[in-house]
């Protein structure tokens, strides 16, 4: 009978078992590629944590609906802010299509510039309005629309309102403001501190209108011309029938 002898194995041998080897980068491909892989293993996400932006720790799905919750709110702002827009254009739409209607039907020169006067003074209360109108218009008798004076004519100023470049719509420094309506910007209540000039053209160049409010804050660099912008184009093309040929 034959003896079998069993290896003797003693603590100090040890067994190694080879383990394989993921890098980060494959853990989270994996995880891209199976979205549902927490949903099986739903037990693992308790014992999952992952550092919070104040440090602490904080469970999977608690940062998952913290994230999404984010998003919503960014989403939901982003929505009003749409909204909101919407509306302010739709405003616009609304009062150029009143001044059209108003101005359309009037006849004479003078009385097309008393109406524009009068619709301006509405629409935009408290504001001072010029209308200094070019040569190829007529003369007028309607209070204040003049005709632009050679040194305004020529300026940057009205030069750069007439470029290509821009939209017609400029937002005056204090002196041009100064010299526009002919007196010192001062720091009383009832003294122009902010203005708007507005090219008035067609098939040609017509004139300009300007805009001064008390209001610092009323027309300044930065905020919308959509509305001016249409509106000189809207009294151009007004205008445009009274051309002296």
């Amino acid at each position: 009978m034959t003896t079998q002898t069993k290896p003797d194995i003693t603590a100090s041998e040890e067994i190694t078992v080879a383990s394989p080897k993921f890098a980060r980068e494959d853990v989270a491909c994996y995880l891209r590629t199976h979205s549902d892989f927490f949903t099986h293993h739903s037990e693992l996400i308790e014992t999952l944590t992952i550092p919070h932006e104040t440090g602490e720790a904080v469970s999977l799905v608690e940062r998952q609906v913290e994230m999404l919750r984010n998003k919503n709110k960014e989403l939901d702002r982003k929505l009003h802010q749409l909204i909101t827009v919407a509306k302010d254009n739709e405003k616009v739409s609304r009062r150029l299509h009143a001044l059209s209607l108003a101005i359309i039907s009037v006849k004479g020169f003078d009385e097309t510039l008393t109406v524009i006067q009068e619709l301006l003074h509405a629409d935009f209360p408290g504001t001072k309005v010029n209308l200094l109108l070019f040569e190829a218009l007529p003369s007028t008798k309607a209070q204040d629309c003049n005709p632009i004076e050679a040194s305004v004519l020529k300026s940057k100023m009205v030069q750069d309102l007439f470029s290509s470049r821009r939209r017609g719509v400029a937002f005056l420094t204090k002196r041009q403001v100064e010299n526009v309506f002919n007196f010192k910007v001062e720091g009383d209540k009832k003294s122009i501190r902010s203005s708007a000039a507005v090219a008035l053209k067609k098939q040609q160049q017509l004139g300009v209108l300007f805009l001064g409010s008390t209001d610092a804050n009323r027309f300044q660099s930065g905020m919308g011309t959509l509305f001016l912008g249409n509106l000189g184009e809207i009294i151009g093309a007004k205008l445009q029938q009274f051309v002296v040929s």
